[in-house]
């Protein structure tokens, strides 16, 4: 088995906390808008959606969690808080951090 590279060889990674609008119901409609949403950038890798929890809020929107590689970092959040995609169809994003803990905390305390 191939050994398992220290914490400091690892990539580095930034998570962001967004606000999904009322219109996606699933995690995998979720995962398919951001895919579009960030195909026209040059990014080294995909964000991945990580959490995704429904309905979370009282106008019907919902919360998750991106996890998004560093150097990706500043293009992804540059799209997040742009007017280029259809705003009503569209992540916001909330907090961002390097660690997922501190992302949670923030998301949870929104409500």
């Amino acid at each position: 088995m191939a050994k398992r590279l220290s914490k400091a060889l690892r990539g580095k990674r930034r998570w962001i906390g967004v606000i999904i609008p009322a219109t996606i119901k699933s995690k995998q409609e979720a995962t398919n808008l951001l895919k579009m949403s960030l195909t026209d950038c040059d990014l080294s890798q995909i964000p991945r959606l990580v959490e995704f929890n429904q309905n979370q809020l009282n106008d019907g929107r919902s919360v998750g969690i991106i996890e998004v590689k560093l150097p990706d970092y500043p293009k992804v959040r540059h799209m997040l808080e742009g007017e280029l995609i259809d705003s009503s169809n569209q992540f916001t994003s909330y907090t961002s951090s390097g660690k997922i803990r501190l992302v949670r905390e923030r998301i949870l305390s929104l409500e």
